[in-house]
This record gives structure tokens, sequence and C-alpha cells, in this order.
């Protein structure tokens, strides 16, 4: 049995037979069986009239189906045809290309007709940018939306990307206009005509394409599914006019038309997206010029445009070229190198360089007329290099066919278009990287030799192999609303990190070339478990924001210093310049902007608001600060300010509000989320509302140390980490405990009212902060400064462990006349549970016991003494404690349920030994009969000080 071409001409449906649809809903479960029979004119009015609402609804099905079910297999019958235009193309440009076919039809708005946003898949924009070497390029959106979606170029031109998620990218550009086509069919198309279903289905694409060519018409290629539905056309309440037309003509004889040639030996699988390649929307450049540049330059081409050198054998693709080096071309200084005789003398504007045109063998006259002229990038309205010439014969002739004149006549050569000279704003040329078996080693290492070249792919910390990310908290790009973090890198993105930073190839044996490939998953696991042989750059940490150097000099320029391991990404922020050599006028003409930002908050004494002062100067220069103290905010009730302050600190430093964490429930679970946090490269750290009193080992190591072992939230894994975040803590009545006493610097706040967040004000710091980041940024920044050149006049003695802070930071306030932060130590001790039990103990212990030697069973019974009392009976005596006080006093270190446990009691003396309280301390005595014996000495040194 023979397949014929398309169903029998004698089975025509005829201009006044009945059309048969299938009509349900969207995601419709139940059966498909609603089909109908209705005339062409209904049909067209039907399909013409736009009902309010949303999109979804009813649905049309153009082909009926033999079962209940909507899908290919059970298709059997078209009778009209629908097609899809969302290219750009106008009602009229539509029309038109319908009307050269003389063909009934009738076109009809969607419901996205004039849309101005495309929301895309980010994996698949991300891997086309990838592909078409267009990474940080502002013309990769515009790119994306005229190649890979089909848009005409007077939709995409100037297209960006206004947000983005994990999932979507949101693409804005000009209003595109949207329509549906449905034809009427002279002959229908029948599944049974042949042989197979999958036969029939393709054939049905087959002419559906050569329907979509017919009509120049750039069409969704999902639509030739012969089981496709459409949505009854719908408008929105505030959407723009509905357009329609019904044309009158003949009945489409789709089988009569033939398929579009192929365009290449890759055409079967040269898809843009989901539009068919080789077809144009009606009055599309592309309809006559159907290739463009990936790069957003349109270069409206042939698909052959190469040049081959007569005298060197070389070939080279242009359209290539211009992707790649399109946009960088310095054209000027290249034919002035090689050709200079070309020019006539004329520039125009400054940018404008007229020449003898490479084409004025096809100009009518044949004297040179400056006509003709060339731009550099950037100098004119297009992007890219200019080749433009105003004679009738050359008015549209593309750049690069002048361009390929210009090398035919030897004006210019191949090397003179891939010289870096004259393509000075190119990115440095990927090393190459040819995979073969047997040298893994080899291969990793140039690997990793690429991650280290600009733009620096990857990095390590720590134990890990790191990139920076900016991580979207909201809709929108603003930086408030955005977060630079540390990624860590695995196997599979260090491997599209390693194909950006290079160019990867195999040798295939078929074609005995080497091809392209991306990087092998393989070399960067390797690259991954080479941890203590990585010879990529360390990260520090990253800014978003200028900052100052340990030794004062100013890091303001964008990238990696290697010097300090910190990546500055201002982003578009863009900051005022740091005074080189500010003065002590300059430094309190700065600070005073600083204190005015603060000056609505209810600080208890100036100390306190010394301690915000150093919070503002200190998240400035953390990064290149040794260590730092913890900064605390108290008040002794909520809503007095304490948070802002905190988030004045992260606004100023990194552009947004601090990102904060709870205290948690135990040391173990405070540690595993600032391990979490100090991996991410936090800058500011913020825990907040402390609910119990704050302290434990690792909080008081990540503050007096410059790397820390952490424990990592859910793994099981200890690495070492940088400790260069700005740490701070908030909490009604903050309560520090033990060595974070001497670790904190405690800002103080009282409002003196029950109710403070109901308390108004003429301005809004926080809003401030936000308007005039820069400025505030570059006021810590030229305190610290004039400091610095000052050469540190009067530096305060260095606080233990701070030294460096101290030195800085403390002293710049001290220097402008600022309180000491320093002195709200006192406070902090002074409030610390444990410091207050140590001292109860040893004052009780030395009015009872005084400087006796004793076992701890000694000093129990000594507190747990007790007489009889007034109040008893006869037989029954009321006993109480002769110290009662000492009694409580070791209730609070060593209680048991009650009672003092020795065990306990002497693990806390031990743990208390030598500490200095009140001019005494307690020391071990000589043993006695295998017991510890403890005593209390007068401190000599303290006393005589005292």
């Amino acid at each position: 049995m023979s397949v014929p071409f398309g169903p029998d001409p004698e089975a025509g449906v005829g201009r006044a037979a009945l059309l048969r649809c299938t009509f349900g809903i969207y995601n419709q479960t139940t059966p498909w069986t609603d089909s109908r029979e209705m005339p062409w004119p209904k049909l067209a009015t039907l399909l013409t009239t736009h009902e309010l609402g949303p999109k979804e609804g009813t649905c049309i099905v153009p082909a009926a189906f033999r079962g209940i079910h909507r899908n290919k297999k059970d298709a059997s019958r078209i009778e009209v045809v629908m097609l899809d235009s969302d290219s750009g193309a106008t009602l009229d440009e539509i029309v038109a290309a319908i009307g050269l076919l003389g063909l009934a039809a009738v076109v009809s708005s969607t419901h996205s007709h004039l849309n101005t946003e495309t929301r895309v898949k980010r994996g698949a924009f991300e891997t086309w940018v990838l592909k078409n070497e267009l990474n940080d390029d502002p013309g990769a959106a515009e790119a994306f939306l005229a190649q890979e979606k089909g848009m005409l170029l007077r939709v995409a031109k100037g297209a960006t990307i206004t947000a983005q998620d994990e999932t979507f990218v949101t693409v804005s550009h000009q209003p595109c206009p949207k329509f549906r086509i449905a034809l009427p069919l002279a002959r229908p198309w029948v599944a049974a005509a042949y042989e197979t279903q999958a036969q029939a289905a393709k054939a049905w694409e087959r002419q559906y394409a050569a329907l979509a060519h017919a009509l120049r018409l750039q069409h969704d290629i999902s639509c030739s599914d012969v089981s496709r539905l459409f949505f009854l056309p719908r408008r929105s309440a505030d959407g723009p006019p509905v357009e329609t037309q019904i044309l009158e003509g003949d009945w489409c004889d789709i089988f009569a038309l033939d398929p579009p040639e192929p365009e290449g030996p890759s055409a079967n699988s040269s898809k843009r997206g989901r539009r068919q390649a080789g077809s144009a929307a009606p009055g599309s450049r592309k309809a006559t010029q159907p290739d463009q540049d990936r790069s957003g330059i349109d270069f409206g081409l042939s698909p052959d445009l190469s040049y081959s050198d007569a005298d060197t054998g070389e070939i080279l693709d242009l359209r290539k070229w211009a992707r790649k080096s399109g946009r960088h071309f310095q054209i000027v200084p290249a034919l002035k190198s090689r050709s200079p005789q070309l020019f006539v003398g004329k520039v125009a504007g400054d940018v404008r360089h007229h020449i003898l045109c490479p084409n004025a063998d096809a100009h009518t006259g044949t004297d040179p007329d400056a006509a003709t002229f060339i731009c550099n990038p950037g100098a004119g309205e297009s992007d890219g290099f200019v080749i433009h010439c105003r004679h009738a014969h050359c008015n549209d002739r593309d750049r690069l066919v002048f361009l390929r004149q210009l090398l035919e006549q030897k004006s210019l050569t191949i090397d003179d278009l891939q010289s870096a000279k004259f393509q000075p704003t190119a990115p440095p040329p990927k090393p190459l990287i040819r995979v073969t078996g047997g040298n893994l080693p080899e291969v990793v290492q140039h690997a990793e030799q690429a991650l280290i070249g600009p733009p620096h792919g990857a990095y390590q910390r720590g134990s890990f192999l790191v990139r920076p990310g900016l991580i979207r908290l909201g809709v929108g790009d603003a930086v408030a609303r955005t977060s630079l973090q540390i990624i860590e890198l695995e196997d599979q993105a260090l491997a599209e990190a390693m194909t950006l930073c290079a160019h990867w190839q195999r040798f295939d044996g078929r074609s005995n070339e080497w091809v392209d490939i991306d990087a092998p998953t393989k070399v960067a696991t390797v690259l991954l478990q080479r941890r203590g042989r990585w010879q990529l750059p360390v990260l520090a940490g990253i800014l978003s924001a200028p900052t100052l150097r340990a030794d004062g000099t100013v890091l303001d320029q964008p990238g990696y210093d290697p010097a300090t391991g910190l990546l500055l990404a201002t982003r578009k922020t863009h900051f005022p310049v740091i005074p080189d050599q500010p003065s002590h006028a300059d430094a309190k003409v700065a600070l005073d902007r600083l204190i005015d930002l603060i000056a609505t908050f209810p600080f208890v004494d100036d100390a306190s608001r010394s301690v915000a002062l150093s919070g503002l100067l200190t998240a400035s220069i953390r990064r290149s600060l040794r260590t730092a103290p913890l900064h605390g905010y108290t008040a002794p009730v909520a809503g007095s300010g304490k948070s802002m302050l905190v988030d004045l600190c992260s606004i100023i430093a990194t552009g947004r509000v601090a990102g904060v964490i709870a205290q948690g429930r135990t040391e173990e679970e405070l540690e595993k989320r600032l391990g979490a946090l100090l991996l991410n490269g936090e800058q500011v750290i913020a825990i907040d509302n402390c609910e119990t009193p704050l302290g434990g080992e690792f909080l008081c190591s990540l503050i007096t140390q410059e790397f820390v072992r952490c424990r990592i939230l859910g793994r099981s894994e200890a690495p070492e980490l940088p400790c260069n975040s700005f740490l701070t803590a908030t909490g009604n009545n903050l309560t520090l405990l033990g060595d974070m006493t001497r670790r904190t610097v405690l800002s103080q706040l009282d409002p003196h009212v029950e109710r403070p967040e109901l308390r108004a004000f003429d301005r809004d710091p926080l809003r401030e902060a936000h308007l005039h980041r820069p400025e505030l940024l570059v006021s810590a920044l030229t305190v610290l400064r004039a400091y610095h050149v000052a050469g540190y006049p009067n530096a305060p003695t260095p606080l233990g462990s701070f030294e460096t802070w101290s030195t800085w930071v403390r002293g710049a306030l001290l220097w402008l006349g600022r309180a000491d932060p320093v002195l709200t130590m006192e406070t902090v001790r002074a409030q610390d549970p444990r410091l207050e039990s140590l001292v109860t103990v040893i004052e009780h212990w030395h009015q009872s016991l005084g400087a006796s030697a004793v076992t701890v069973r000694e000093i129990i019974a000594c507190a747990s003494e007790q007489r009889t009392g007034p109040g008893g009976s006869i037989g029954y005596p009321r006993l109480e404690f002769v110290r009662p006080d000492f009694r409580e006093a070791l209730l609070v270190v060593a209680g048991d349920n009650g009672a003092i446990n020795s065990r306990r009691l002497g693990r806390w003396i031990g743990d208390h030994h030598a500490r200095v309280v009140s001019n005494l301390r307690i020391a071990r005595a000589p043993m006695q009969s295998g017991n510890q014996r403890w005593k209390l000495e007068m401190e000599e040194s303290h006393a005589a000080a005292a």
C-alpha cells in the first residue's frame, strides 16, 4: 500500500460544509466528548468574540478524536488549522501576508497581546547565554528574545532582565503584538489516510510548517501537535483594545503547499526555542535575511557569509567572528593602519570617519562623494562597529558585507580582525584545554590555572571551593533586596565554572577532528578532592562597598584584591572618592554626620553613644581588623531602637538591613548557626532578641580569634574559617556570661516610656541610611583614614585581644572628643551573673572561714551549720542555718535538689582557682589525707593598687 501525500482531493469538506472541532476546559480530566459542527461564518464569529476575564477558560481543539481522550494517538480528523503569531508581527502585516495567498481566515488578538514582559526558564536562558559566550553582555536579553524566542528586533530591541528567581527570568521588552490565526481547510487531515498514526502526525507537522512558511510566519512549533488545544478569545479589563479581522477568500488547501527547504545539514536540529527555524514573521527582516547575530547586533545576513584568503587559504566565518568581536572591533584605527588612502579627510561629530565605499563599483556615479562612513563601537547608534553608505545601491547593505569586501580588496586582513590591538575592550581569549586519555593530572592542573585567571571562576575558603553569588531576597535587583554571599561549589557547578573559563575539546575519531565539549565532571570532582594542593586565590570575604586595608590604604577598586583576599563588588552603587589626606577638621565633620544619624536614639550616657558610633565605624572596616569586640545593644523594654542601630551598621556596610539569627536553646545550636553564616561570608551577623544570658566557648573564640573551627549545620565536618564578620547582639536587659564580659562593648538605651514603639519622630534613620549610604560610608572611612594619616595620636592603651580595634576605632573616637566605648565593659561585667555568684561566694567564704585551709566538705559543713531558733516546742525544736547567705551562695553554684553537691562545688572551685575577685583569690593548700584543701589569699599587687 502506498502512502498518499495527503488526503484524497475528493474528500474535501467544501465551502458550505460544517466544520468539526472539539471543545473542553484546560486540564480537563473528564472525557473530551464535546464535539461540535458549525459553518465557517459561525466559527469565525466565535474566534473573534472576546469575553472579559482571565486567559484560562473554554478551549477549542481543531481536531476530532476517535475516543474520549485528547491525545495524538486518538486524533482522527482536522478541518481547521490554527497558528499562533507571538513574535511581534502586527495585524496589518499578518492580513497582508494572508491576502497575498487569497485565503479565508480570521485573525484575533490573544490575551497576552501587547505584553511587555516575557518569562523564561532560568536554566534555559543561562545555558543559551553560556553557549553563545554572552556572559555579562548587556545585549544578552535582546539577543535571546530575537534568536531563541524568535521575536522581531523592534520588539526585542533594548530588552533587559527586570527580575529573576531560582526558576524563571523575567525579560522586559517593547510591546509585543500577539495574534491567533485560523483558516478553514479545503481538504481535511485524515489520520486513516496514512499507514500509522505517527506517519499521519508527521505529515501534519510538515504541512503545518509549509503553511507557516507560505505566510512568512514565525510560528510556535508546539501548535503543530494534532491534539493541541487553544483558548477561546478572552481579554482582561485593563488590557489593550482587541484587534480582529475576518478575511474572505479560498479555503486553504494545505496539502498543496511545498514544505520549506532545509537550511543546511543541521536544519533538523536548528530550532530556536519553540520557533520553527527558517520561518519569519510577516514584514520582518528575517523574511529576506534570516540570520541575526546572537550578541544582539543585527547583522541580518544569509547563512553563508565567510571570507577565504586566497593567499593563505584561511577561512573566516564573519558571522561567528561578529558574535565574538563585533562589539569590540575598532575599525577606524584598523583601517587607518592598513589602508589610510581610503580616508577622504572628513570626520563628522568626531566619530564618523568618511571613507571611499568598498562597493563603489555599484554606484551610479564614479566620483567619490563622502557618502560612506565608519564608526568605532559605541560611537554610533548601533551596537558594534559601523560601516554605512547612503547610496541607494548600498543603503540596505549590511556592515559585514562591506567588511568582506574590504577583506577581498586587501584593505583589511584576517589578522587585523583578530588582533587584540584593535579589540581593546575584548575579554582575553580563553585557554584551550584538550582532554585525552592518560593525562588527567595535567588536565586538572590546566583547569585550575584557567579558574585562577580573570574573571576568577573559583576561590578557596577553608576546605571548600567557593564562588561569589548574588542571592535575591525579594523582587527586583535593588541592593536592599539582594545579598552577596559566598557559595560552595560542588562538582556540577564547578564544571560549569571551568567551562566558562576555558575552551574544552576532545578528539573525535569519527570525524578525525577536535570537537568542543563541556568541562568533564570527572575533572571537577578530582579538583574538589585536591584539598591541600589548591593554588586558587583565597577568598577572605566579599565587600559591597569600599573599605580600608589593615595598613590604612584605601580599597576601592572593584574585583579581587590579592593583598587582602577580599572581593569588592559595588554593583550599581557609586561611592564618592575617599579623601587621601583628611585632616582632623575633616574627620570631625564626618563624625558629626554619623552622630546626626543616631541623634534620636535614647542613649543612657555618652559611652553608650560611642558604642553605637563604634559599630558604624567597625562594620565599615571589619574585614581588615584581626579581631573586634561584640557590639551589644540593650534596653529595658522592646521597641527602644536596639535592632535599628544594628540595621544602620548593616545598611552602611552592606546596603541592606541585617539578616538576624536567634540565640537558640543551646550553645551547640548557636555554634552551628554561626558556622553556617561564616561559611557564607556574612559581613554582619546579628544575634537578635537574646532571652537568656549570652555566652559559650565558641562565641568567645569567634570574637577573639582570627580563625576558628566550627561545626556547620547539617554537616559532620568542622572546617577552619576566617572570623572577620561584624558580630552584634540585642536583647531586653541583655546579659552576658563569663568571658563574654571582656569581649563586649554595650550600648544602653532607655526611652523612659511604657510603649516606646508608639513614639513619633520627624525623621527615619533607616530611610536616610538607604538614601545616603555612599556618603555615610565615606564619612566613616574618612574618620578612620584621618586618624591613620595623623599617626594615631594619643592612642589608648591597647585592649587585650582587640589591639588593632582599640588603637584604630576606639582611638579615633577619643581623638575626636567622644567618650570611651570600653567604659561600658564595666557595666557588662557588673551584670554578669557568674561573676556575681563568684563575688558572693568569696565574700562569705572570707567572712566565715578567713584564710584557713579547708576541704570542700568543711566548706559545706560551715555553710550548712544549724542551730536552734526561736519558736519551737518541747521535743520539736525549730532549727535555722547559722550562715544562710553563705549556704544560699553555694546552692547557686553547686546546688542539687536543695542540697550542696560536694563534687559540683569542687569542680566550681577548681574552675575559678587563682582568679582575683575583691582582691582575693582561691589558692591550693597542701593535701590532707588525700583530700585537696583550699584557702583564700590576699592578692598583694591588687591590694597595693587599691
